[in-house]
């Protein structure tokens, strides 16, 4: 118990020294690697203590360290290898006394002169509306670390063009119209840079026809000797080839043809249907298909009960 007290004493007259002699040096705050290579960090400069110098450590992740102070509230990493993983560690200093230290894990970025130009731009079709888009740089002297590319996927009917980011060098796009051309386009960025681009690299793409997707059934009306039905097809946005023909394959009762037109360039109106003579009380057996200049959708089958004739119905 004397030993315990003995050391508790030292304790408080060791804080005692700090207080008379020093002080506790305030901790940095946002430390960060700036675009031209600076580790930069802020202190706030009302705090009671502020340090008179910084400790920083740097270790990279090939095994190489570095060990320095500084007077300023900055480090010039110039000396770096760029895009070398790195950990920083600054300790700030005040008449002696060093306080927490604060720990940044990063790379440095590329540097402004870095050639960010693209070797080549492939696009691969993975399916009938998917493809793979495929890049890389021309020089691989000092990595990729601050980069990421932006794809440009124009639309050669309405003109619209989307934008897309990516960080790796791969980008699959799904969904594309069939029938429609696309101008699609790929530059790298550097980040720490955002006004240095490097130049864009384009492919032109034309995917080829495909049927309509299957018709969606949007309203049914069933009476005793009547049957209503509402279609939807297919947006054009998403299937470009022109619609051309409405069946309803009705088996030995009927066949019933409605020509098609497509009359806006995204949007299409439901297919309206009305049967009538039916007999009441019957179960009929339908199969409903869209074709388009690629051919026949799948078909949707469908099993409509008329209604019992009602005595009073006219």
């Amino acid at each position: 118990m004397a030993n315990a007290t003995h050391r508790f004493t030292i304790f408080l007259l060791m804080l005692a020294g700090i207080n008379a002699e020093g002080c506790v040096p305030a901790m940095v705050e946002n430390l960060r690697i700036q675009a031209d290579a600076r580790l930069t960090w802020y202190v706030d400069p009302d705090v009671t203590c502020v340090p008179t110098r910084y400790l920083v450590d740097i270790i990279g992740d090939r095994e190489d360290e570095y060990h320095f102070s500084v007077s300023i509230s900055y480090a010039d990493l110039s000396f770096l290898n760029v895009c070398e993983q790195w950990e920083f560690v600054v300790r700030p200093v005040a008449d002696e006394v060093i306080g927490f230290e604060r720990r940044l894990t990063a790379p440095i970025p590329l540097p402004p002169s870095a050639d960010i130009s693209l070797k080549y731009f492939n696009v691969t079709q993975l399916s009938a509306r998917d493809v793979l888009l495929e890049w890389d740089l021309h020089n691989h002297t000092h990595g990729d670390c601050s980069l990421h590319y932006r794809i440009t996927i124009e639309d050669e009917t309405t003109t619209d063009v989307n934008v897309l980011y990516a960080t790796g060098r791969q980008l699959h796009i799904h969904n594309l119209s069939p029938c429609e051309g696309y101008r699609l386009g790929v530059r790298a960025v550097n980040q720490a840079h955002p006004i240095i681009e490097g130049p864009m690299k384009y492919h032109n793409l034309q995917v080829a026809p495909q049927p309509e997707h299957a018709p969606r059934m949007r309203l049914l009306r069933v009476g005793p000797t009547t049957i209503d039905m509402s279609w939807w097809l297919e947006n054009s946005g998403n299937n470009r080839c022109p619609v051309q023909n409405f069946y309803v394959d009705g088996g030995n009762q009927f066949n019933i043809t409605i020509p098609l037109e497509d009359h806006t360039p995204l949007d299409r109106d439901p297919v309206d249907l009305n049967l009538k003579g039916l007999r009441p009380n019957s179960m009929y057996y339908l199969r409903v298909a869209v074709e388009n200049s690629a051919g026949l959708s799948p078909t949707v089958p469908i099993g409509v009960q008329t209604l019992e004739l009602d005595p009073g119905f006219d």
